[in-house]
């Protein structure tokens, strides 16, 4: 029985073979993704849900939801092939499933010919001829100089070039061998580091914000609720240590809606560990960063972890704050003082939340290390504020509290209270201003060594121009002669300033 070809939209697919083409582009699909695919092209245009599917292409074996969800989302990735403008093939419909959505129609083999790769379409009288032995430079030259030689009579000269051969060919081989021995590391995977990828998504610009600031959330949760080492993939730091673990945020819009796509995984399991979508909106930012820090920390082996303390509990004043992470990030003092906006926006709503107090006391300190002007409430004043505030909390006080308390008691000379607050913050996980932090009360307790490694710290986490901007100017000018070189070497002299 010959099974069918089908053309979705400019992609062939060969079922008898699990692959697709497409303009000289040749892939080869799992078994799983191939009967899925088939399916849907049988059935273009129809919704199914996952239960439907597990039946109908698993053929009811134990399989998860989980599959199936991840299964789609692999198909998505490779039937959009990295096109900047891709058609919609596979969409989802809320609370109901999935169906193909791109045009399908069936095609006869000979349709497809063109499509197979150069060895299948090769015609039988252009295939390659078998060339007897020896076919090779070096034995034609042997076979002439024989012909040669034995036209002259020269057999001893032959013997002798025949054996200068042989014992260039033993210490070629020999040579080559003892290099293979030898073990060449190009570089090491590290399974206690996990690396947040944001790629270009396909969303307008406010969604775009809203997956950066959501993409900041996640990893601090990460940070807080595991031993693990979280680094932001901006600066492109490369070397011999690599990720052993990589979750990609991308916006992604479907027929349905917008939707936040979250896939983590384990480079040294080589598979992946979660593929999840999240409505993204302005009405379900709240839902989207709560549900997908609780699939992403039960992926990481933290399912007993409540994620979110301290959130604000108003969709608004959440949606400020996830913008405002965005902008003040940022190395542009007009977009700091925008970032400073927002959360001056959300603590309207919510005035005594004291994460949001804390974000603006730390983005306001930032603001002045990076060289801006002191605006709206006096920061030493909202300092204060906030050190009533997280008094009155006895348990589940966010670490960006302790590291804006830290800092706090660190600017009054309350060396001893900085210490206690950097204790309580490393409980939840060690940021990049934790380490900055550390750093600068190591400076001001003369522990040289210790500010050095600290600041080297923040920045391997994250290499930016604002993380070597804070390790010198964040509450007072710090002296980074050792962590200068490296942060030269590291990136361009167009990129940072150094002296």
């Amino acid at each position: 029985m010959v099974l069918p070809f089908y053309r979705i939209h400019d992609w062939v697919l060969r079922v008898d073979e699990n692959k697709l083409y497409r303009q000289d582009r040749e892939v080869s699909l799992e078994p799983r993704l191939a009967n899925l695919l088939r399916f849907l092209a049988d059935n273009p245009n129809t919704v199914f849900g996952r239960d439907e599917l597990i039946e109908s292409v698993w053929e009811g074996a134990v399989v998860t939801d989980q599959v199936v969800t991840q299964s789609i989302f692999e198909l998505r990735k490779i039937l959009k092939d990295g096109d900047t403008n891709p058609v919609d093939y596979i969409a989802t419909v809320p609370k109901r499933g999935y169906k193909l959505v791109a045009p399908v129609s069936e095609l006869e083999e000979v349709e497809v010919q063109g499509l197979t790769t150069a060895e299948e379409s090769l015609p039988e009288e252009a295939a390659p001829i078998e060339t007897p032995f020896p076919a090779g430079p070096l034995t034609r030259s042997l076979s002439l100089r024989a012909n040669q030689a034995n036209r002259r009579g020269g057999r001893l000269r032959l013997l002798s070039f025949d054996l200068f051969v042989v014992l260039v060919l033993v210490a070629l081989v020999s040579t080559l061998t003892w290099q293979q021995s030898k073990p060449h590391v190009q570089s090491v995977l590290d399974p206690e580091l996990v690396v947040f990828r944001l790629h270009g998504g396909e969303g307008s610009e406010r969604e775009g914000r809203l997956a950066d600031g959501i993409t900041r959330a996640l990893m601090r949760e990460v940070t807080a609720a595991t031993p693990l080492r979280v680094q932001l993939d901006e600066a492109g730091l490369t070397g011999g240590i690599q990720p052993g673990r990589e979750v990609s945020i991308r916006v992604a819009r479907q027929s349905g809606g917008t939707y936040l796509d979250l896939e983590y995984r384990n480079h040294g399991a080589g598979r992946v560990m979660l593929s999840q979508q999240y409505q993204l909106g302005q009405q379900h930012v709240g839902a989207a960063l709560a549900a997908s820090s609780r699939d992403l920390l039960r992926a990481l082996g933290s399912e007993h972890s409540e994620p979110g303390q301290e959130w604000p509990s108003d969709e608004g004043a959440l949606v400020a704050m996830m913008e405002a992470y965005y902008y003040i990030n940022s190395n542009q003092l007009e977009s700091q003082r925008h970032g400073l906006g927002l959360l001056d926006r959300a603590l309207q709503d919510e005035p005594d939340n004291a994460l949001l107090l804390a974000e603006r006391y730390l983005a306001g300190m930032v603001n002045l290390a990076l060289g801006g002007k002191e605006e709206g409430t006096p920061l030493a004043e909202s300092g204060q504020r906030l050190r009533g505030q997280a008094e009155g909390l006895n348990h589940g006080v966010a670490s960006r509290v302790w590291e804006a308390l830290a800092l706090q008691a660190l600017l009054e000379g309350d060396l001893s209270q900085s210490r206690q607050d950097l204790a309580q913050a490393a409980q939840h996980g060690q940021s990049v201003l934790y380490h900055i932090l550390s750093g600068k009360l190591a400076e001001l307790e003369g522990h040289a060594e210790m500010a050095g490694d600290a600041y080297a710290e923040a920045f391997l986490m994250e290499a930016s121009e604002q993380t070597f901007r804070l390790c010198a100017h964040l509450g007072f000018d710090s002296h980074l002669e050792t962590l200068a070189p490296y942060l030269y070497h590291s990136m361009t002299p167009s990129e940072v300033k150094l002296f």
